[in-house]
């Protein structure tokens, strides 16, 4: 066997071995990589607040709204903060847009009020920002569902 031959082996197994212990490391994790992905609970019972701030004058449904509250509502077999806020919105009919992408939902525009340049809805929940998206966020009864524009 060449030397060129030998090196070219010896890569070979180089990298199936980064492959195989990348591989283990992955199977031996699954559960902080989706973690937000299992439902906590069969329903939950929420509330879901939008906070305008300065953009209340551009609401369609609840123009010249600071803040508004809508408790009771209640999300079964999907208990996500995007589920509970499409069932805020079909409750008391406004708008919700969203663009859907691999990682999950992302809500752009709430009653009229769009993210632009400097803008967006962020989410919270019990009054913590949120580190998990919309739809990976996962509610049990009780959670506060708050949408800022900041």
């Amino acid at each position: 066997m060449s030397s060129e031959q030998l090196q070219a082996l010896v890569a070979i197994l180089l990298l199936n071995a980064i492959a195989w212990g990348g591989y283990v490391t992955l199977q031996n994790e699954p559960e902080t990589v989706y973690l937000y992905h299992e439902s906590l609970a069969e329903s939950a019972n929420v509330t879901v607040s939008l906070d305008f701030g300065e953009a209340g004058a551009n609401a369609t449904t609840f123009t010249n709204a600071t803040t508004v509250s809508f408790g009771g509502i209640i999300v079964v077999n999907d208990t996500s903060a995007y589920a509970a806020t499409i069932a805020a919105a079909r409750a008391q009919d406004f708008a919700v847009g969203v663009t859907l992408y691999s990682f999950g939902p992302y809500v752009h525009t709430i009653d009229g009020v769009a993210s632009d340049s400097g803008h967006y809805w962020v989410l919270y929940c019990n009054d913590a920002y949120s580190v998990a998206g919309a739809g990976d966020l996962q509610l049990q009864d009780g959670d506060v569902v708050l949408w800022k524009f900041e």
